[in-house]
């Protein structure tokens, strides 16, 4: 049987806010409790300072744990966002146009006028933002697809059931 025809055709320009949800997904862990751990890490350190005691030892490791919490703080809502921003705008992501059809046994992805094929078996991690879906191919590759593409729940289950591994 030829699969010349796609099930779902996709074109679509990515927005800051999109990429800044995907990047988000690939770089903070794909489970939201992931996102928690380090900041977790530097809250502990600084109750476990409070437990030994301010007037010894302890006082350095509350100064421990609020450095390293003022310093995630910092990274995750100020510096990273900035620099993300400033590389989309610098390298015009947003401007090019990219696509994703799927057929029965693979998907084709477009970018900045080439095309790949990729076999669904070479997702190595799908995971849903808020406002996009997020791919990682084994080849590490990151592949970040906007919901607002998929125009009604039928493509949205399409979709999610093409790449989701249960």
């Amino acid at each position: 049987m030829s699969d010349s025809k796609s099930s779902l055709s996709l074109r679509y320009y990515l927005t800051l806010e999109e990429s800044q949800d995907g990047f988000a997904l690939a770089t903070f862990g794909k489970k939201q409790i992931t996102r928690f751990i380090t900041p977790l890490v530097c809250v502990a350190i600084l109750v476990w300072g409070l437990y030994l005691g301010l007037d010894g030892v302890g006082r350095y490791y509350v100064a421990l744990g609020a450095f390293f919490l003022v310093l995630q703080l910092l990274m995750r809502y100020w510096f990273l966002p900035m620099m993300f921003k400033r590389q989309f705008v610098k390298y015009q992501f947003g401007k090019s146009e990219q696509g994703l059809d799927l057929y029965q046994d693979y998907a084709e992805i477009f970018a900045n006028g080439g095309t790949k094929t990729l076999h669904y078996h070479e997702v190595a991690n799908f995971a849903e933002g808020k406002l996009t879906y997020m791919l990682e191919l084994k080849s590490r590759m990151v592949v970040i697809v906007p919901k607002r593409a998929l125009r009604d729940a039928h493509e949205h289950a399409l979709f999610s059931n093409s790449f989701n591994k249960k």
